[in-house]
């Protein structure tokens, strides 16, 4: 779970802390002490002395340092308020995975709020027919307002709660991260003041409102809390529709594992209406951010409904942290033809999904290889294989199926468009590349004019997106049409 520095200096109240903090939602991480040792981690809160932080200062003061952000407290306890930040990291984290084991069991909502007891104050939870299924229990009749003892007696939103509520005044609609609404009831006193929080199916259809209740308006942390509420919340709803038995997504598994031969491509076709054998496809890793307790079912169940045309399986070696998929590029002549099209790319990244992509490969029989070209990508931490293939090739590490499979995606394509159109642009940027692009020498050994040889590589650079300029896409040109030369030449 991430915190916000918000929710800790709420934590640590009684150090009567100073702050300064601009930070608008949870982003930490961890804890660490400071050390000039080590380059700050921007997703760590480091506690410190003042003196740690600023070396003209002699001051003992104990500072809460998290990216821009201060919290300054009044004491000289360094080690009790590590130890106090830690048990708060430690606590909302337990807090957070009794949330998520609520699906597990009967009214799950119930279970939810019974384990947001001492987290937030009275509470209620009515669905679409607006019952009240779940509710603090331990705030009886008479103590909160009139529209709290409604919900007790009655089991449902009475007329008479219901205009109370429509007569409220929404103070604001808080950002769509945390999806909630916060609204003043001038006739609902003592506890005039009501956070609802939206559970939405995994097709953002609204299935039920969970409403907070309390004295005073909501403080900033606990409307960050609210956000983990909601994904809870929002877990429960998720269809339980199980998609372990879909023969494509098990042949999916049995081809990423090598389990399967070639004759395995043709019958995953056979599942998957959309896909055709000439389609480029993407295989891409989904791995949890640090600190997200969120069960991956959830994000399988969830992305498997948004996008139905995609195969998406637990993984195999990492089920708790790591989601593999399978995408048909129906076109692929994008600006950026290596990197994850912006529809899955923004999907995953509301979800705090880091995606980890293979080079886009024509026929679905490279699932197989692309599937490790993304596990390469993802053990050297770069967002597409496309940046790091360059160090496959050179790697004495790297196995030579890896290796064969990892050319530039271009020279094929450059293959099958002079085989279609009775061109030379293979053997054209190859010589051109080789003689560090000189283009009078190129032209002499092409025995073309040198304007021929111009509009030919205009063409070559604008129909294939090549940049030219970069030294790393020649770099890894030149390797991959070396590459390719040696494998004519085995026996």
């Amino acid at each position: 779970m991430k915190l916000s520095m918000q929710i800790v200096e709420n934590w640590i109240q009684k150090y009567h802390p100073i702050s300064t903090i601009s930070s608008t939602e949870p982003t930490i991480t961890g804890i660490r002490l400071f050390s000039y040792d080590k380059t700050p981690d921007p997703d760590y809160l480091y506690v410190g002395r003042a003196k740690d932080f600023f070396e003209r200062s002699s001051s003992e003061e104990v500072l809460l340092v998290h990216r821009k952000d201060v919290i300054s407290l009044s004491t000289h306890e360094l080690e009790d308020v590590f130890d106090a930040v830690m048990d708060a990291y430690v606590f909302y984290s337990n807090w957070e995975q009794k949330m998520f084991a609520a699906f597990q069991q009967p009214n799950p909502e119930q279970l939810i709020i019974d384990a947001c007891q001492p987290v937030f104050g009275p509470m209620f939870f009515t669905n679409m027919s607006l019952q009240v299924t779940a509710y603090s229990r331990n705030y009886p009749l008479g103590s909160i307002n009139q529209n709290w003892d409604d919900f007790i007696r009655v089991g449902t939103l009475s007329i008479e709660s219901m205009d109370r509520l429509q007569k409220g005044v929404f103070l604001q609609k808080i950002t769509e991260i945390w999806g909630c609404e916060e609204f003043y009831e001038a006739t609902a006193a003592p506890y005039p003041y009501s956070l609802m929080v939206s559970q939405e199916n995994a097709v953002s259809e609204l299935t039920g409102q969970m409403t907070l209740i309390s004295q005073e308006p909501f403080p900033e942390y606990q409307k960050h809390l609210a956000a983990f509420l909601k994904r809870a919340l929002c877990f429960v709803a998720v269809s339980t529709t199980s998609f372990s038995g879909n023969p494509a997504i098990n042949l999916f598994g049995e081809i990423l594992a090598g389990k399967q031969n070639h004759q395995a491509s043709d019958r995953l076709l056979t599942y998957l209406s959309e896909w055709e054998p000439e389609h480029y496809c993407l295989t891409a890793i989904l791995c949890k951010t640090d600190g997200d307790f969120t069960p991956m079912d959830y994000y399988l169940k969830y992305l498997q409904s948004r996008f139905p045309k995609v195969l998406f399986m637990l993984s195999q070696e990492n089920s708790r942290s790591e989601i593999i998929c399978g995408i048909c590029l129906h076109s692929f002549e994008p600006p950026e033809q290596y990197s994850l099209p912006a529809v899955y790319r923004q999907a995953f990244q509301k979800l705090h999904l880091n995606a980890y992509t293979s080079l886009p490969l024509r026929g679905v029989h490279r699932l197989r290889f692309q599937y490790l070209q993304a596990r390469y990508a993802r053990e050297m931490q770069t967002q597409d294989f496309y940046s790091c293939a360059l160090s496959v090739l050179t790697s004495w590490n790297a196995s030579q199926t890896l290796r064969e499979h990892s050319l530039h995606p271009v020279l094929e394509q450059l293959k099958r468009y002079d085989s279609k159109k009775r061109t030379d642009f293979y053997e054209l940027l190859k010589i051109y590349l080789r003689n560090e692009r000189n283009r009078v020498i190129t032209a002499e050994k092409l025995y073309v004019h040198k304007n021929t040889l111009v509009y030919r590589l205009e063409k070559i650079q604008k129909k294939f997106h090549l940049q030219l300029d970069d030294p790393y896409e020649r770099e890894y040109l030149l390797l991959s049409y070396r590459f390719a030369e040696s494998m004519k030449q085995k026996p």
